[in-house]
C-alpha cells in the first residue's frame, strides 16, 4: 500500500538517528557557523572540494533497528524505502560571499507525485463538512494516529460556514501541549516550552500585487501564537479558493508574506513583512511548493544587535534571493522522494554573527536527548498511523 511506504519510510527516518563521528562533527560545525561561513571552509569536515565548492554528502539507512548517518565522498539518489541522501554544499562568490546549498532526498516508495496531491486534494474536500463530522471521522477512521498525536496537540476548535456558492470556509485550532508529554519525553518537552511556545508568527498567501479585479485576495493564512496555530482556508469541492469573492481558479504563483518572531534567552528576534513568490508545482514528476524570498523584511532586534550594522541582514535577498524547495519527485530509478532544499546566500558581519551564535544556542540544545526524544514521538506516530492504514486496508 502506497499510503503504508510513505508512512514506513518516515517511521525509519525516526528510529534512534545516529551519526558517524565524521557527519556528527562537521554537522555541528556547521550550525556552528552557518552564518560565519570563512571559518569552516578550510576546514576538514569536507567530503568533496570542487574548485571553490566544498561538499558535504551523507547516506541515511535503517541499520539494525537504528537509522545511521554516514559522510561519504558520493552519494546517489536513494533507491529503498527510508533510505535518504544529504548534501551541504558552501561555494565562495565574488566580494567574499559565501552560498550556502543543502538538498535532502528521503525515499517513499511507489507513490507518485499527483498520489501524495491527490491526498491534499481529499483533506481539502473533508474539510468541507460540519465541525462534528470532521471532528468524528479523524478518530474512527484514524484512532491509533489521533491517540498518538494527541499527547502533544488536539484540534482545539474547528468551525466550517456552508456559503450559498456552494463553498466552505474553514478555520482549524490546532493547540500544542508541551507539558502532557513532560513524563515520557522531558527533554523534548522542555525544548518545545524554550524555543515553540513563546514564537510568533503569521503566514499569508495572497494574490501578487498586480493590476487586477483580484489583486491582494488571501487564499490562507496560518498563524502561531501561545502554543496555538490557527490555519483559516477556503475550499470548494477539494480546490483552495480565496477567502473572499467569487470561485476561480487558483493561479499557479502567489505572494507569501511572512511576520515571526522567536526568542532565545533574553532576545527576541523577528522579522515583519518578508515578501515572497510562492509556486505550486505541478509536473508529471514532481509536485510541491518552491519558495523564493527577494524582498528584505524589516527586523525586530533588540537594542544589543540594533547598534550594528544591519545592511548585511539584507543580503540574502538580493540577487537570486533565498530560495526554498519542497516537493515530492518522481526518480528514474522508480522511487518517489521527498525532496527538500535551499540555496542562501550569506554576507559575514557583527550582526550576522551574533544571530548565528543565537542559532547555534538553539541547535546545541536540539543536539542529543532532545533530538532523540523527538524521534522517538514522531516514531511512534508514524507506526500508529501505519497500524491504522492497515486496518483500513483489511477486508471487513
Amino acid at each position: 500500500m502506497k499510503a503504508a511506504q510513505v508512512a514506513t519510510s518516515v517511521q525509519q527516518r525516526f528510529e534512534q538517528p545516529v551519526r558517524d563521528s565524521r557527519f556528527g562533527f562537521a554537522r555541528m560545525r556547521i550550525a556552528r557557523y552557518a552564518l560565519a561561513p570563512s571559518k569552516v571552509e578550510d576546514d576538514t569536515i569536507w567530503t568533496r572540494r570542487v574548485g571553490s565548492t566544498r561538499e558535504l554528502s551523507a547516506a541515511g539507512r535503517l541499520t539494525e533497528g537504528r537509522y545511521q548517518f554516514t559522510a561519504r565522498a558520493v552519494v546517489p539518489m536513494p533507491s529503498a524505502v527510508g533510505d535518504s541522501r544529504h548534501f551541504i554544499a558552501l561555494d565562495t562568490l565574488a566580494g567574499g560571499d559565501r552560498r550556502w546549498r543543502t538538498q535532502v532526498d528521503q525515499a517513499i516508495g511507489s507513490a507518485l507525485p499527483q498520489d501524495i496531491a491527490e491526498v491534499f486534494v481529499a483533506l481539502l474536500r473533508s474539510s468541507e463538512r460540519s465541525a462534528d463530522a470532521i471532528r468524528t471521522d479523524y478518530r474512527r477512521t484514524m484512532p491509533r494516529t489521533s491517540s498518538a498525536l494527541a499527547q502533544l496537540a488536539t484540534l482545539d476548535s474547528v468551525r466550517t460556514t456552508r456559503l450559498a456558492d456552494g463553498s466552505t470556509l474553514v478555520a482549524l485550532g490546532i493547540q500544542l501541549h508541551p507539558d502532557r508529554i513532560a513524563a515520557t519525553y522531558p527533554d523534548f518537552a522542555k525544548f518545545l516550552r524554550k524555543y515553540v511556545s513563546p514564537s510568533r508568527y503569521r503566514y499569508t498567501l495572497r494574490d501578487e500585487a498586480v493590476v487586477g479585479v483580484h489583486a491582494n485576495d488571501t487564499w490562507f493564512v496560518a498563524e502561531g501564537d501561545d502554543d496555538l496555530v490557527t490555519l483559516r482556508f477556503r475550499s470548494h469541492n477539494g480546490v483552495l479558493q480565496p477567502l473572499e469573492g467569487p470561485l476561480r481558479s487558483r493561479p499557479d504563483t502567489l505572494a507569501i508574506h511572512v511576520d515571526a518572531s522567536a526568542k532565545f534567552g533574553p532576545f527576541t528576534v523577528g522579522v515583519r513583512d518578508m515578501r515572497g513568490r510562492f509556486v505550486f508545482l505541478q509536473g508529471a514528476n514532481e509536485r510541491g511548493w518552491d519558495f523564493r524570498f527577494r524582498h528584505p523584511p524589516d527586523w525586530d532586534l533588540p537594542p544589543i544587535a540594533g547598534r550594528l550594522v544591519r545592511s548585511p541582514l539584507n543580503r540574502p535577498f538580493e540577487g537570486n534571493g533565498l530560495h526554498a524547495r519542497l516537493s515530492i519527485r518522481r526518480l528514474a530509478n522508480g522511487q518517489s522522494v521527498i525532496h527538500r532544499s535551499t540555496d542562501v546566500a550569506v554576507r559575514e558581519s557583527a550582526v550576522v554573527r551574533w544571530l548565528g551564535n543565537l542559532g547555534f544556542t538553539a541547535m546545541d540544545d536540539f543536539a542529543g536527548r532532545v533530538e532523540l526524544q523527538e524521534a522517538q514521538f514522531i516514531a511512534s506516530a508514524m507506526q500508529a498511523m501505519r497500524q491504522d492504514l492497515g486496518a483500513a486496508s483489511t477486508p471487513k
